[in-house]
């Protein structure tokens, strides 16, 4: 039955896959996160990510960078979540880069839904070149479980908003790129979770006083989740 649904969720998502100009890129993306809770009422976690990303551009097919990422979060209350997490990424074009991600979560559930803000400073350090930038990502989200089934479904979107050092310089926050997130969360067994998901991030320019659209990514994203 699991399997008959994992195959039936992948058929929905590949046809919103349409690289509609020729600047937009088709990506693959594939994550396995490993998470084990502890202490009193399991409130503290800690947890280890592994993401690769691979392009396709133009005929071209290319690794486009892969990370690793270990975290801690504590649920501070049941709407609550702060959380700690530090990669360490290659990219092949640009060399290695570390990055800083606190954030902070507020969720509230409804009936079957959950409703999610997460806001997130991620700071960049790029190794090679030297420099750092930081950015604001605020991400809203809707899970909506199907009820006497494995399978929950999702929706999202996240603003990236640039360099807020350099917004605070110059008066104003440029709006850098967004994500829209679609997908599924398949509860294979009590310990794994499969997440097929189709993510559309449209890149914005910066020139000028407005941020105008350029391209975009087109993402199929795979999530393999162990909790231990």
């Amino acid at each position: 039955m699991r399997q008959k649904l994992f195959i039936f969720v992948l058929m929905l998502l590949l046809p919103l896959v349409k690289v509609r100009a020729q600047e937009d890129v088709l990506a693959f993306w594939s994550t396995m996160t490993i998470n084990k809770s502890f202490g009193q009422d399991k409130k503290w976690s800690v947890g280890l990510m592994h993401e690769y990303r691979h392009n396709i551009h133009e005929g071209v097919s290319q690794t486009a960078q892969y990370f690793v990422r270990p975290s801690v979060s504590c649920k501070v209350k049941p709407w609550l979540k702060l959380q700690y997490q530090m990669d360490l990424a290659a990219y092949p074009s640009s060399g290695f880069q570390w990055r800083f991600i606190p954030e902070v979560t507020f969720s509230h559930q409804v009936g079957d839904f959950t409703f999610a803000y997460r806001q997130r400073v991620m700071t960049s350090w790029k190794v090679k070149a030297g420099t750092n930038s930081t950015v604001l990502r605020s991400r809203a989200k809707v899970d909506y479980r199907i009820p006497k089934t494995p399978l929950s479904m999702h929706f999202a979107f996240e603003p990236y908003w640039c360099d807020f050092g350099s917004a605070v310089k110059n008066g104003f926050a440029w709006f850098q790129k967004a994500r829209w997130y679609g997908g599924f969360n398949i509860k294979v067994t009590d310990h794994l979770t499969v997440s097929p998901q189709y993510i559309c991030q449209a890149y914005h320019n910066r020139k000028g006083r407005y941020a105008r659209r350029t391209y975009d990514d087109h993402v199929i994203y795979m999530t393999f989740s162990i909790r231990l």
